[in-house]
Order: C-alpha cells, then structure tokens, then sequence
C-alpha cells in the first residue's frame, strides 16, 4: 500500500468482517484514517504504565501502595514534596517516614538514574521503605517537575486546584511545613536551605529522545513484512466440478430475546431464519488471490441480485508481496478485497473455492465452480 494508514484501514475493515456481514452499522472508530499518536501522547501512556507498575514494585500488600495522588487538579490542597536519591539515602528514609501515613503528601521522583533501568528504581525504593509502615505515596512524574519548574531537591509545591499555594526549596520537613500552613502563610519562600541536583534523568524528555531517534519508516516495513509472515490463512481446496449447496440460517433460540425497550422479540425454543426478517443484501465472492485463474474466474462471475453488494473474500495472499499484492487486486476488483476468517468460513459453510455465496428466497446458496481446463493450465 502507499502510506500506513491505507495498510490500516484495511486491517480494521477486515476485523471487521464480521459485523459488516451481520449488517450492523459501521463502528465510530472506522470512520476516517487513523493517525499516529504524537510523542507526547505516548510518552504520558507510558508515564502511566510506570506509575501503575509502582503500586506492585514497591508493595507486597494488597492495599494501595505508591500509586500517587490525583494528576488532575483536586479541590484539596495536595502537598508535593520533590525529592531525588541525590539527598542521600539516610535523608530519603527520614522523609518516607515522616511522610508515611500522610495522604495530603506526595513525594515525587523525576525518574531512574541515568543509565538505570524502573525495575532497579523500584529495587532501591523497596530497599529503603523496608520497615516504614504505613508506606507513602510514592510516583515518578516529571511532567509534576516541569509544571513547577523544579530544578533542584528538596522542593515544597502545596498544590490546589491547580495552582500553587505555597512553594519553599531546601526545606523537607512535613512537620515545619504545617506550622506554616496553621499559621495560613502562602506564596513562594524562595530557598530557605540547602539544595542538590537532582540526581535523576528527566524520564518524559528520556523517552521523548528515544522516540525522535527512532526509525518509524523502518519499524512500519518490519511491521508490514511481520504481518505477513505471521498471518494465518483459510486455505479451503480448489473445486474440482459445479456444486450448489443450500446453507439455511435457521436457529433455535435458547433463550427470551428482547429489545431494549423490553419488547420480546423472539422466545425460547422458537425457531427463527433471519433471512425472514431481513435480506441478506451480499454477493460474497471467495476465492484465493495467489492463483490467477481464480481471480479471473471471480471477476468474469456475475451475481444473481444485481442489487447485491459484492464482497470479495480472499483465503490467501502471497506473504512475500502482501500490500502489493494486496493493492493490484484491489484495483483490479475496483473494490476493497477482506480475509477470510474462521468465524465467516464457518458460518457460510464453506468448503471449496472458487465460490459465491447468495441469497435465494429464505435460504443461502453457495455456488462452487470448477476452473476451466485452459486457465487450470495456466495457474
């Protein structure tokens, strides 16, 4: 195909194969080309990813440990305290237990050292809040320390519905902290003690480097020649004569169906053919892409209902040309070619191709036809 989102659109419009021969409308998320997802995008589901991954790293309880309070802006006041292992680890332990028990507090890591990997983050936090109990909140967001442009450790936010109510740096005592706050002072105190450097990378601008140096053309192709190569075919026999079979859709329902108004529209044990209610409104045409003979046996093959939307179903594709493949056939059919599936091959009854599946009265008749012996000859 010539871009991505042609290749996608056609692996939705086969999964959805199946509510498409059930004349069910087309879902919301088909309509339009799908696009790839910006890098912030992605950076922030990763962020999440790791923040849930923190609860079952630095916890072997069942209660909720680590998780972080909310990253929306909240209506009570939240007190961030950013801290780094650049502190020291005997100061790290001393502010975990102050702040165990805390639900108001936060403490906040910007990500792993450098060249350190999150399992060995969590490692080292497990290590360190090995006998504090309650355990603290714990998260690692450094989209928390580019909001408040928090360049060095310790540093206090008290957040509030988005906005910052008090802000102190070289101050990490939680007990200091409310004395301030009982006393209802706010507002920024400046740096009132000792900072360090922050020992660890910026995760979000890490991850947002290693996306830009990603070669997205190339992972495209290898995920194209992966498809391929992993994808598995209905391969169903060749005709060897004419046959017709008669496929009747009747079922026995097992159970009261009703509609969501509560009406009952079908009871138990009745028998239904769905063809009564509605037409079946297709012509399927099945057949496999790799032979040509096929394939001009298909296109030379007429539907009974003129009226009938054709759809072309394909067993199987060459796995070294796929999108090629895939693309000529489509412009040779004048219309989008779908995979079959298991589900379809047996709900159709099918068993040999090439085949045309159509509707005759209440019942469906699969027309399987033979090859002619010149265009055998020549597939």
């Amino acid at each position: 195909m010539q871009t991505a989102q042609a290749e996608e659109a056609w692996l939705q419009r086969s999964q959805a194969i199946l509510q498409t021969l059930e004349g069910q409308p087309r879902p919301d998320w088909l309509n339009g080309q799908s696009e790839q997802l910006d890098v912030k995008r992605q950076a922030q589901q990763l962020l999440e990813a790791s923040q849930a991954n923190q609860t079952e790293a630095l916890s072997t309880r069942s209660t909720t440990v680590a998780s972080g309070l909310p990253t929306t802006p909240s209506n009570k006041p939240v007190t961030l305290l950013f801290v780094s292992f650049s502190l020291g680890e005997s100061a790290l332990k001393g502010i975990f237990e102050e702040a165990s028990g805390r639900e108001d507090v936060l403490l906040v890591f910007r990500g792993p050292k450098p060249g350190q990997k999150l399992p060995a983050l969590m490692a080292d936090l497990k290590r360190l809040l090995k006998g504090v109990e309650p355990l603290p909140n714990i998260v690692i967001d450094p989209t928390r320390f580019q909001r408040w442009s928090v360049a060095s450790v310790p540093d206090i936010v008290v957040e509030q519905e988005g906005k910052s109510h008090l802000h102190v740096r070289g101050v990490s005592s939680l007990s200091w902290l409310d004395e301030q706050l009982k006393a209802g002072k706010q507002g920024d105190f400046g740096t009132l003690g000792d900072v360090g450097e922050i020992a660890e990378i910026d995760l979000l601008e890490e991850i947002k480097r290693r996306m830009a140096a990603i070669d997205w053309k190339q992972k495209q192709q290898q995920a194209i020649a992966r498809f391929w190569q992993q994808q598995t075919f209905e391969v169903l026999p060749v005709a060897q004569a004419d046959r017709d079979r008669t496929v009747d859709l009747t079922i026995t329902a097992s159970r009261d169906l009703a509609a969501p108004n509560g009406q009952l529209i079908v009871r138990a044990g009745q028998t239904v053919n769905p063809l009564d209610k509605m037409p079946f409104g297709l012509c399927l045409k099945v057949f496999d892409a790799t032979v040509p003979a096929q394939v001009e046996l298909i296109q030379r093959q007429s539907c009974q209902d003129k009226q009938a939307r054709v759809m072309y179903l394909a067993t199987s594709l060459p796995r070294q040309s796929g999108w090629d493949s895939l693309q000529h056939l489509e412009t040779a059919l004048q219309a989008p070619v779908y995979l079959l599936t298991p589900d379809v091959r047996s709900r159709f009854q099918l068993q040999q191709v090439p085949a045309i599946v159509e509707q005759y009265g209440n019942h469906l008749v699969v027309h399987e036809r033979k090859l002619p012996v010149s265009t055998r000859e020549r597939s």
